[in-house]
């Protein structure tokens, strides 16, 4: 199925070839020019259950503006009594608005993948919208340096969930005392009591610290 964006693609593609004005398509579909140019410019979602007006008027099908390419999605739905399709139209719009949903996530100043930590005080936070935020996430970071290239690239946005502790191996936003605060694979080098901080990238040493010279902030998830 198109999402809203392509959608709303089509049918200006669509009114352009039979030339109508957006006046003219408004009352083709019985509707106000006003909620028409709303639709068009993408600040409402477009009305699924409106689709066979607008497929009407454009001389095409609903299955076409829709994107069901699978003709047997089109078989059973045609073959469908208007209440039942009334039914499909509804969990089809439904599951586009989740699809299309927006998430509102805290970003918090940087976090350095370098040779050098970024400091570390009153974080400057800010909201950022995403199509999509991974399971368990609480917070996010930009990441500033390559040494976790190529898994995570200068510049690029980590998620990580707010915890004290990570399993051996894994990656995480690590504070280190007087320093401020890095992302890396911590290993656990319980022999001599050390912490040792990895990089991804080849080019940079590992960073040996004691227990008591960081304090793990949570585990970034990938």
């Amino acid at each position: 199925m198109r999402s809203n964006d392509e959608i709303i693609n089509l049918l200006k593609v669509l009114k352009e070839e039979k030339g109508y004005t957006l006046t003219e398509l408004s009352e083709k579909v019985g509707m106000a020019k006003s909620a028409l140019s709303r639709y068009f410019n993408k600040t409402r979602e477009f009305p699924l259950n409106r689709v066979n007006e607008f497929a009407n008027a454009l001389g095409v099908s609903p299955e076409y503006i829709l994107g069901f390419e699978n003709p047997d999605i089109a078989t059973i739905y045609n073959q469908l009594e208007p209440p039942r399709q009334k039914k499909i139209y509804s969990f089809a719009e439904k599951e586009l608005e989740e699809q299309n949903k927006v998430v509102s996530f805290p970003v918090y100043g940087k976090t350095a993948a370098g040779t050098t930590p970024v400091t570390y005080g009153d974080p400057d936070v800010e909201h950022k919208d995403f199509s999509s935020v991974p399971a368990g996430a609480d917070v996010a970071l930009v990441v500033s340096g390559d040494s976790m290239e190529p898994l995570i690239s200068d510049g690029s946005i980590v998620f990580y969930k707010i915890q004290p502790h990570v399993e051996n191996g894994e990656i995480a936003i690590v504070e280190i005392e007087g320093d401020g605060v890095t992302c890396k694979r911590v290993k656990f080098d319980y022999e001599n009591k050390q912490i040792i901080l990895q990089s991804e990238n080849d080019q940079y040493e590992d960073m040996i610290l004691s227990n008591s010279q960081i304090r793990i902030l949570g585990k970034v998830i990938i």
